[in-house]
């Protein structure tokens, strides 16, 4: 009487009863396949527009900093040189390029490398390396065209300008001044890597090339279209940050 007792003060299943629910706390949430394959899509999607626009304005941010950096590195040698070697009108003109890159450039700047052969002392695939924004080849394809002296610095950067009381061949062309930010690395494009400067003798000072034209033409130079030759002027005029609508790819 004592064990019947027991059992009925104790839980027990009915006698017709086979099982029982899990209580609340014992039930296991979790994603099903078709969920997750869901989510990893969307991730996917996701990463595949903003990935490659982060990596457009990295690479963008890095181009017009060293752009920037490349103008003032040439615009504080030329006025350190000057300052020992008089005005870069009177400099020696009869040197040849080494001798004026060794003599006028190399105490004020960095320089790695006189390009006398631009593949082998500069890293290009070849002489004729550079190329219009819009994808032509002309006068300026080749870096030591017009009797120009191409160097390279110990940062990469490739700066290039014709030789003083050099033969022109073009009015002003001793003024301009080509870089390439990434020397022999592509693109080797105008306007994407390779950017024109010009020296302001009057004011001592180097500025984009075509800065002093009006903003329409310039875009037209800095187009799919165009040559690529203002492309520094646009970037300056937007506060050296490359500006939207600029022709990046």
């Amino acid at each position: 009487n004592k064990l019947k007792q027991e059992k009925r003060a104790g839980f027990t299943l009915a006698e017709s009863s086979t099982h029982t629910a899990m209580p609340p706390r014992y039930a296991k949430a979790g994603f099903t396949l078709a969920e997750v394959l869901i989510t990893l899509g969307i991730i996917g999607i996701v990463a595949a527009i903003t990935i490659p626009n982060l990596i457009t304005g990295y690479q963008k941010k890095v181009t017009s900093e060293k752009l920037k950096k490349a103008v003032s590195t040439i615009t504080q040698a030329i006025k350190l040189s000057e300052i020992e070697n008089g005005e870069i009108s009177t400099w020696d003109g009869n040197l040849s390029g080494e001798e004026i890159i060794n003599k006028y450039f190399r105490p004020y700047m960095k320089v790695m490398n006189v390009c006398k052969d631009v593949k082998r002392d500069c890293g290009y695939p070849s002489p004729d390396a550079w190329q219009f924004l819009n994808g032509n080849k002309g006068h300026y394809n080749h870096p030591k065209y017009g009797n120009r002296i191409p160097f390279i610095a110990t940062d990469g950067i490739v700066y290039t300008f014709s030789k003083i009381n050099g033969a022109l061949i073009a009015a002003d062309n001793d003024k301009v001044i080509i870089i390439d930010i990434n020397g022999g690395k592509n693109p080797n494009t105008f306007g994407k890597d390779v950017f024109f400067l010009y020296r302001e003798e009057e004011k001592g000072s180097i500025i984009p090339y075509g800065a002093n034209k009006g903003i329409d033409e310039i875009r037209k130079s800095c187009s799919k279209t165009g040559n690529g030759f203002y492309c520094a002027a646009w970037i300056r005029e937007n506060g050296w940050r490359i500006p939207s609508g600029y022709p990046w790819n």
